[in-house]
């Protein structure tokens, strides 16, 4: 540690900051009258009330998207999005190898088989070189994941799909708001599908979710996948008429639909999205940005360029650890959090080393789709998958929140502490 350097709390020096960061989710006291409202009113139901359709309409409409599909969870998003694209067994479909678990078990859900690509060092999205060589004569979709908030590479990644007639199938779990072109994301590939988690940039309390897409077709299918198989546009006018729904299941579905209180919830923070939550969220982005720039013991921050503006959902640091006496990031995160700053290592790092993929443990007593006779062998021996880049950033990653509650000091606190920690570790 050089002589200029801070003693570190975490062996025996005052921290940072001994006051607890703001938590999020926060709602206001008319997001939990709005709330309230369908309990009272026992209309409860997607079916029974009208503030679902209202929602999913709201949110595609904030998206740049002609129509919307609200969902109970991001998982049965990207199931539905899948689904209503016609996505299914025999087909493969390309996913980051670094990302939150769903991005891929989703594929498997809708029968397909999930083919990991590796990701840019300094985007933490798809690697375009990398799809590329993955594409095989099975392959029916791309799905890229805007990690943390940054948008992928979507130029390169949308010339794929076109050369190769693929669909793409926006994982924006992580990016609301954020921009490829002037364009939100979801309204980009083919359909867009959003979570409405508890920790997300955006919540509907605690779970929800919701498809995006320019395509009536689509939409109407994903609303089918949703609901049971119905014929959805019959079964609205049959409602209409107070008659019964008989033979009018068209093919297999779930029931995936969002209650009247989420879509409640997410109508009121629609309307501060925009005047709140995103200018917040940016502001201490930008904070972090500018404080950290110029750092020598970080390679790659989280920063905007020319077609991609970022979300900023978590903020993803990563460390030029030949300039740190610690090689792993989580040496940093726990003399982090020692300073009284949130943070954390990578949370979702070589998806496909979890067990459910290197033992093939699928669906039944085939293990479907992995046991299918007539899946590619390639596509399905995980054991022989190797992501470098992705297996780099695992060691050299850490994040903090970039939450709405924040302000710019808490911002510059942790950019304090992230300056502290790194003076005391520099070679």
């Amino acid at each position: 540690m050089s002589d200029e350097c801070t003693k570190l709390a975490i062996d025996g020096g005052e921290p940072v900051t001994r006051e607890p960061f703001p938590p999020w989710p926060w709602f206001t006291d008319e997001i939990i009258q709005a709330a309230m409202e369908p309990l009272k009113s026992g209309k409860i139901n997607y079916w029974t009330g009208e503030l679902g359709m209202k929602f999913e309409q709201a949110f595609a409409d904030w998206c740049g998207a002609k129509y919307g599909v609200s969902t109970s969870n991001g998982t049965t998003a990207l199931h539905t999005g899948l689904g209503g694209l016609g996505i299914g067994p025999g087909d493969e479909v390309i996913v980051p190898s670094y990302s939150f678990i769903a991005s891929a078990f989703s594929i498997l859900q809708a029968g397909a088989v999930p083919v990991f690509a590796d990701v840019q060092k300094d985007s933490h999205t798809l690697d375009p070189e990398d799809v590329e060589a993955k594409v095989s004569d099975r392959t029916r979709a791309i799905l890229p994941v805007h990690l943390y908030g940054i948008v992928s590479d979507m130029g390169p990644l949308l010339e794929i799909a076109k050369q190769h007639d693929l669909k793409v199938v926006e994982d924006c779990a992580q990016a609301h708001g954020a921009t490829w072109r002037g364009q939100k994301v979801g309204a980009i590939g083919d359909v867009g599908c959003f979570s409405f988690c508890q920790s997300k940039t955006f919540t509907t309390g605690g779970e929800g979710g919701c498809v995006v897409t320019d395509d009536e077709d689509v939409a109407w299918l994903c609303r089918s996948f949703r609901d049971h198989g119905y014929d959805v546009s019959e079964r609205m006018r049959l409602l209409e008429m107070e008659a019964k729904l008989p033979y009018i299941h068209n093919s297999v579905g779930f029931n995936f639909r969002m209650t009247e209180m989420q879509s409640a919830i997410g109508l009121k923070e629609l309307e501060r999205v925009d005047s709140w939550n995103l200018p917040n969220r940016r502001s201490v982005g930008e904070t972090l940005a500018a404080e950290l720039k110029g750092c020598p013991q970080i390679l790659h921050l989280a920063l905007d360029t020319e077609e991609r503006r970022n979300g900023f959902w978590l903020y993803p640091i990563v460390l030029n650890t030949d300039k740190l006496t610690v090689a792993d990031a989580r040496e940093v995160v726990k003399a982090v959090e020692a300073e009284g700053i949130p943070c954390g290592p990578v949370l979702w790092p070589q998806i496909y080393k979890e067990r459910a993929f290197q033992e093939h443990n699928g669906f039944g007593r085939l293990n479907y789709p992995f046991g299918d006779p007539n899946a590619r062998p390639a596509a399905v021996d995980y054991g022989a998958v190797h992501c470098s880049n992705a297996a780099w950033l695992e060691t050299r990653t850490f994040f903090v929140p970039a939450h709405p509650t924040y302000t710019k000091d808490h911002a510059l606190l942790m950019a304090k502490a992230i300056k502290k920690v790194l003076c005391a570790y520099a070679k």
